[in-house]
Order: C-alpha cells, then structure tokens, then sequence
C-alpha cells in the first residue's frame, strides 16, 4: 500500500476552480473520506490522485515520490465508481479475472483462480462465479466491481460514492463489509461521498470540502464536535444542526454573534421557564424527535416523551450555553462562550 500527499494542488475547468490549493496527507493503511455536496471538488481530487486529471498547481506524491507527471498506470491506483462497470457478457470470475490478464501482469492461470476465489469469498460472492453479470442484484453488481479492484492488490484504493446507487439497507450492508476489507488487508482508501452517515461511520478521518477548498480535516468526533465553520457544522448529523438567530440570546453570546449554532441531542424540552414561543410541528415517539417552530425557524430536538405532543401545541426550549456553538455573520466560528444559563 502507500501514503499519499497533495501539497498547494489546484485544477480548473475553464472559470470553474474545482480544487483550490489543497494540500492533504493521507497516511499508509488510512480509510480517509471526503465529504461534500456535489461540485465540492471530491471527484477532482480522486482524478488527480489517480493521474487522469492534471493540476494546474503543485505536486502529489505517493510513497514521497513526486508522481505528478506520471502516467495512471505507473500510480496503480484501483477506482471504483458509482456505477458497477461490469462486462455484461462476462461471468462474475472473468469480470473479477479481467484485471489479472491484462498486458501489464499476464499472471498464470493457477494464480488467477486462487485470487479471484480469494477475493469472491472474502465479499461472500463465490456462489456467483459462473453466472454472467447480468444475473446479479444490484448489490451484487457492486460487490464484483469492487472484487475487480480488490484482486488487482494495488497500492492505493479510490472510491467515488460506490454505494449510492443502492437502496438503504444493501449501502448499510456494504458500508460494513468494506470497512472490514479494508482493516483486514490494510489498504489505502480514499473515499468520496456525500453521505455523512457513511462519511462517520467509516472514516478514520474525515476531509469536508466546499468549493474546492479543504475547510476541515480530521477524525469523525473531532469534526462533528468542533467544526471550525458553520458549513461543517451543518454537514454533519441528522437532523441537522440547529442554526438559531443571536437575537434570541439577548446579547448573552460573545462579540460579533450571528448565529448560534446547537445539535439536537443537546436541545433540552424544558416545562417551565426559559424559551417559549414555540408550536409544535411533528412529534416521533419511535424517533425520539420533536420539531418545533418559532418566528418561522423551526428547531429540532431528540428527546425522550411518554406522550405525543400534538401538532400545534406549546412548547419550551433550552439551550445550554456550554453546549452551544457560536458563529460570525461570514460562517466562522468565534471563541469563547456564552453567559451561562442559556437562552
């Protein structure tokens, strides 16, 4: 397997700056994700990782070789993409074997069997050998796709949202099988999504990129509970973070306030005192959630009830200050905290 380096990386597409001077470590043996909305850049960066996109600006290196001007062949990076890429008139082991009887490896015969039957058990495939690709489920399809990648051994693995095209249970089957292939065989992944549930739950860390721009790097926790801007904030977790106006706090936030920022599982229903105002829009005993709506923004929150709230009716909000987050009129996170008490 290998690291790999992009140090001040920039690529353009006429007026568009799809990658910005994006400079990322991604260490031997790590499962790193990227995760942004569409046009993030996510998909560029792979491409320049993989050689088939050039930078405009600055170098990448894998194993601390500079490989920016050498060819995709030379880097032997597998990529899997969103759709499954099969040879449809091929059986799921000529599919898997492609890779092995190409030009560049020509491995014998008795090598391509044991890896194809290697990797097909290891993605529990072997049952599916002799049929043609055609035959296979759609989750299947994904798993031979990535057996292709897997049974060429490269050095680097990359990944553009494998695994959205699949309904919800078969995404959340695989999330699971690939982050076992990837600590068992110790490989190098970088794995794009937009996603965040698989973004936190498979990532060793977590790169959130926006524009192009590379606004936070690191572990799962580490960004979901100290996001550096308020777009990170808002790309991690579900519900979604509440954005609240620094009005409501009365002047209890520190200098230069505009949005007061905190995660539903922290928002507390309070029966007496603090923030009224708020009408009831959805209550969800199995979810744990209630939607609440004041001066047109509304607020969620995970809790615990014995009775549903009906729609419509009163309700009061806590915000424990130590439990907020607070952000600039631009998106940027501002230190220190508020008065205590909340709003």
């Amino acid at each position: 397997m290998a690291s790999i380096e992009l140090s001040g990386v920039s690529r353009a597409f006429g007026e568009v700056k799809a990658v910005s001077e994006l400079s990322l470590h991604v260490a031997d043996g790590e499962f790193l994700v990227l995760l942004g909305p569409s046009g993030a850049g996510k998909t560029t960066t792979l491409r320049l990782v993989a050689g088939l996109e050039r930078p405009d600006a600055g170098r990448v290196r894998m194993d601390g070789h500079d490989v920016t001007g050498s060819l995709p062949a030379s880097r032997d990076c597998a990529f899997v993409f969103q759709q499954y890429s099969l040879y449809p008139h091929l059986s799921v082991f000529d599919n898997l074997a492609f890779p092995l009887r190409s030009p560049l490896r020509r491995s014998e015969p008795a090598e391509v069997k044991r890896r194809v039957e290697e990797v097909a058990a290891l993605l529990h495939i072997e049952a599916k050998l002799a049929r043609r690709a055609t035959e296979l489920s759609g989750g299947e399809m994904q798993r031979v796709a990535i057996g292709r990648a897997l049974v060429r051994r490269p050095r680097v693995f990359l990944m553009d949202e494998p695994l959205s095209s699949l309904d919800a249970q078969l995404r959340e089957e695989l999330r699971v099988e690939l982050r076992r292939l990837q600590r068992s065989t110790g490989a190098t992944v970088i794995y794009v999504t937009h996603d965040h549930v698989e973004a936190t739950t498979m990532a060793d860390r977590i790169g959130i990129l926006e524009r192009g721009v590379l606004q936070q790097l690191g572990t799962p926790l580490e960004v979901y509970g100290d996001p550096r801007t308020l777009p990170v904030a808002q790309r991690l977790g579900s519900p979604a973070i509440n954005v609240l106006p620094a009005q409501w706090f009365e002047g209890r936030t520190p200098a230069g306030t505009a949005h007061v920022a905190i995660r539903p599982e922290d928002v507390r229903l309070s029966p007496e005192g603090e923030a009224a105002g708020f009408r009831v829009i959805e209550c969800s005993l199995v979810k744990h959630q209630l939607v609440a709506e004041r001066q047109g923004i509304e607020v969620h929150a995970r809790v615990m009830l014995d009775q549903p709230l009906a729609p419509g009716s009163p309700a009061r909000f806590g915000f424990p200050a130590e439990r907020c987050l607070f952000f600039d009129a631009a998106g940027r996170r501002l230190a220190g905290a508020a008065h205590p008490g909340g709003l």
